[in-house]
């Protein structure tokens, strides 16, 4: 007799999800996303999850202040670096003057990326400026090409 064949059948995946906290069957929408979890949802769905924050911090309250000096102090002083860079004023400058060029019909806006040809309603167009000398002159590229012109590939 010959051995019968395994047969894999897909599951459909699954719409719904219960709550160990609060017991409720809810919608996957209702639970943050997670790496590390079966399914790649959490537990506790964001109701219970904020609840049981909100209790947290105020039985650690020393701990939550410090924690968010700690990330308000590493913002600001990323800000304060941000602002003293020389070429951020250029840069702002020639993106407001491109915006308002192809909102107000002077420069076209492209159906499709300049490098690749990717186009359609899923594909996000950007506006790539070669030389912020001549604000003007654009390429419109996908989100893609654009990150492989400034050595940002996946």
């Amino acid at each position: 007799m010959s051995p019968v064949p395994s047969v894999r059948f897909a599951m459909p995946a699954p719409t719904v999800k219960r709550c160990t906290k609060c017991g409720q069957v809810r919608p996957l929408a209702d639970f943050s996303p997670a790496k590390g979890y079966r399914g790649g949802r959490k537990t506790q769905c964001k109701a219970c999850h904020a609840a049981y924050m909100r209790q947290w911090r105020r039985e650690h309250l020393e701990h939550a202040r410090a924690k968010a000096r700690s990330q308000n102090r590493k913002r600001r002083a990323w800000l304060a670096a941000y602002r003293r860079r020389p070429d951020r004023r250029l840069k702002q400058a020639v993106r407001n003057a491109s915006y308002w060029a192809v909102e107000a019909g002077v420069l076209p806006r492209k159906e499709r990326c300049q490098r690749c040809g990717a186009g359609g309603p899923g594909v996000r167009l950007n506006r790539h400026h070669p030389d912020y000398a001549d604000p003007l002159r654009i390429e419109w590229l996908c989100t893609r090409c654009h990150g492989e012109v400034h050595g940002k590939t996946r």
